[in-house]
C-alpha cells in the first residue's frame, strides 16, 4: 500500500485544539454544576419612632432601618403591616417597597402613620422577604 496520504500538521493542530476545548468545556460545566449555591439572604429590620418631616400630614412617623446582614447582595420586597385601627404608608404613599441591598448595605425607610377616627396610633410592622441576587 504505497502512497497512503499522511494527514497534514494542521490536522493534528486542529485535533489538539478540539480536545483542549472539550476538556475546558467539561471542566467549566462541572465547576458550575457542583459549586455550592448559597441562597441565604438575611436582613435585620429595626423600627424607631421619629419626627415627621415638614409637610407630612401624619401625626406619627417611624423610621425602619433595613440592614443586609448576609455576605451576598439581596433583593428585598418590604410590605407594611399597619397596627389595628391605623393606616401606614411609605413616603411615596405606597405600602410596598422593592429595593436591592449590597452586602452589609443599609436602607432607611420613612413610614407615616395615621389613626382611624376613634383609634389610637400604634406602630406598624414590616415583612421583608428577600432573595439573593
Amino acid at each position: 500500500m504505497a502512497g497512503e496520504a499522511r494527514p497534514s500538521p494542521a490536522y493534528y493542530i486542529a485535533l489538539g485544539l478540539l480536545v483542549v476545548g472539550l476538556v475546558t468545556g467539561l471542566s467549566l460545566f462541572l465547576l458550575l454544576a457542583t459549586r455550592a449555591h448559597s441562597s441565604s439572604a438575611s436582613i435585620d429590620v429595626v423600627s424607631i419612632p421619629t419626627t415627621c418631616p415638614p409637610g407630612t400630614r401624619a401625626p406619627t412617623c417611624y423610621s425602619f432601618t433595613v440592614t443586609n446582614t448576609s455576605g451576598n447582595a439581596v433583593f428585598a420586597s418590604c410590605t407594611l403591616i399597619p397596627a389595628p385601627g391605623t393606616q401606614a404608608m411609605f413616603e411615596d404613599k405606597g405600602t410596598v417597597e422593592n429595593f436591592a441591598l449590597v452586602s452589609q448595605g443599609i436602607k432607611v425607610l420613612l413610614v407615616t402613620v395615621a389613626a382611624d377616627p376613634g383609634s389610637s396610633t400604634g406602630p406598624p410592622s414590616m415583612s421583608c422577604p428577600t432573595t439573593t441576587t
